[in-house]
């Protein structure tokens, strides 16, 4: 697993940073809930690795109807694009947080 940079690429051919931008908040909330989560069940109060977060936030992606209405839009419904998506919103969050941190 990993965010690749042919993974971006697939993912901006097909829209999805436009659908991440212009609901930047929901899906930041979505990964928030899982790094929760992740930190929570996964890893013991610990921080969690991407992966780690990747693992509770799919499930969360799966039913999520503006997420599949994308999908069906831009002919991208191979469980792929959920699965790259899930990573650029972790990538994005993670980067954020850092962002955040005091020096």
């Amino acid at each position: 697993m990993g965010l690749t940079e042919s993974k971006i690429k697939d993912l901006q051919d097909k829209k999805f940073d436009k659908l991440y931008e212009k609901h930047q908040r929901e899906w930041d909330d979505i990964t928030e809930n899982a790094y929760n989560a992740a930190r929570d069940h996964i890893c013991g109060g610990a921080v969690p690795r991407p992966d780690d977060v990747l693992k509770m936030l799919l499930p969360m992606l799966e039913p999520h109807e503006r997420l599949r209405k994308h999908q069906e839009t831009v002919h991208a419904r191979y469980v792929r694009f959920r699965e790259a998506y899930g990573e650029y919103m972790i990538d994005k969050f993670f980067a954020a947080k850092t962002e955040e941190e005091p020096e």
